[in-house]
């Protein structure tokens, strides 16, 4: 059962901070270090000071930080607890704008056995690490995990939508490539309490933001150990989520094509002939025109069956990949269900990667390895300048399928989605008071 509740946001103080979109920033994980440079220097209150601090104890400074900010008055706290609704307007790839409805609430943290909240992917140890040591240091969740949930009828963002009419925002934020966001604050009980019943039952699907989760349940279960008596009901028994319904258009995944670097060269030939055993392989010639018939067939394809596209160094074709049989898969990974084994993500990781080019589920992982990008001309052109050894292009996955998947129990590979756009940081941050019940 998904429970979720209203809760005393922390928001930036506009008689403090006049311009918002000086102190906003993406996700910490997204921000380069050119980016996270210019992010300091633009504004001393900018959120990044907080959630990706560079100082010698980085948890220390930031949890300094944040005592120091609330008590200055640049960041305050809501009296009186409220979800928060939130238009995302972006464009995506050149098309006309678009816009993402959703709320910011608390939902009770669950276990994954209970199967109320889903993962998708896999997570790494660092990053939980470092995001359970943040929130242990500042008792806040800094920014929101990214929630989706099924609703066809869209009842609660028409609930919602409808009540903000005429109604100027709290905030609105301008991001650097583009997009805005308007924020308004929900306080009325009724309202929030049709929204409380709609989510009630409902899955949830973590979109993003699977290392914070994981954080916050190994918080609650630290805070548990300390306490020893509970009820079920204090603050760190529930984590901030932004909830998205997977069946509104704005929901966007872009696909995460890979770069990899590190395998041992294969004569030409054989690589090709080890590819045909397993692959329908469709030439374009590395043209400016074969380039844009490759991506149009890659891009129209994918609607109707599994392809991969491929550029190797010093190959003067792009390649689409289409797997012969599914019985390959089959053999090669007995343990998975049909959804996640049909997935080109998996058929590319455990068939290509593994399996042809000999590079173990260890290898990877590691980032000398395998590098990720949602720019397509990006990866064609490092191949091309010799920077990389192949380019892997892919479609990306519906959000049926990975809820499919995820219902099932099982997790995709890294990478798999890049849902967009990422949600800003710095709108609201949650405060954890241990002794405060929700």
């Amino acid at each position: 059962m998904t429970l979720i509740a209203p809760f005393r946001g922390i928001l930036y103080n506009p008689k403090k901070v006049r311009d918002l979109s000086k102190v906003i920033a993406p996700p910490y994980d997204v921000i380069t270090p050119e980016e996270h440079a210019r992010l300091q220097r633009r504004s001393p209150y900018n959120i990044v000071h907080l959630d990706l601090n560079h100082e010698a104890d980085s948890y220390q400074g930031a949890a300094r930080l944040f005592a120091e900010w609330q008590a200055e008055k640049i960041l305050l706290r809501d009296e009186t607890p409220a979800i928060y609704f939130l238009n995302h307007r972006f464009r995506s790839n050149g098309e006309a704008e678009q816009e993402r409805l959703g709320f910011i609430a608390l939902t009770q943290i669950e276990d994954f056995s209970t199967g109320t909240i889903r993962p998708h992917e896999r997570t790494l140890a660092g990053p939980k690490e470092d995001r359970f040591q943040l929130m242990l240091a500042c008792h806040a969740n800094l920014s929101p995990i990214f929630a989706l949930y099924s609703q066809p009828k869209r009842l609660i963002n028409r609930m919602l939508w409808e009540r903000v009419q005429g109604v100027a925002p709290l905030m609105e934020v301008h991001e650097d490539r583009g997009g805005s966001c308007l924020l308004w604050r929900i306080t009325d009980l009724d309202l929030i309490h049709l929204v409380q019943h709609e989510m009630d039952g409902q899955p949830l699907l973590i979109a993003d933001g699977h290392h914070r989760y994981e954080a916050a349940l190994h918080y609650r279960d630290h805070l548990r150990a300390q306490r020893g008596n509970y009820t079920g009901r204090e603050a760190f028994h529930y984590v901030m989520a932004y909830f998205a319904n997977m069946k509104d258009e704005g929901v966007v995944i872009l696909p995460t094509h890979r770069l990899v670097r590190a395998f041992e060269p294969i004569p030409f030939q054989e690589l090709e002939e080890t590819l045909q055993r397993y692959f329908y392989l469709e030439p374009y010639p590395k043209t400016p025109e074969g380039r844009r018939w490759f991506l149009r067939a890659l891009k129209g394809g994918g609607k109707r069956r599994r392809l991969i596209g491929v550029s190797f160094k010093r190959d003067p074709r792009y390649l689409i990949l289409r797997l012969k049989n599914k019985r390959i898969m089959q053999r090669l990974s007995k343990d998975l269900s049909a959804p996640l084994r049909e997935l080109d993500v998996t058929i590319l990781h455990l068939l290509i990667l593994e399996h042809i080019l000999k590079l173990s589920a260890e290898d990877q992982l590691r980032e000398e390895v395998l590098s990720y990008s949602q720019d397509t001309e990006k990866v064609l052109q490092a191949v091309e300048k010799e920077e990389q050894q192949a380019a892997f292009v892919l479609n990306p996955p519906d959000p049926e399928e990975i809820l499919t998947i995820a219902v099932g129990g099982e997790r995709m590979p890294q990478k798999s989605t890049y849902f967009f756009p990422k949600l800003i940081t710095g709108l609201v941050i949650n405060k954890i008071d241990p002794d405060e019940e929700v």
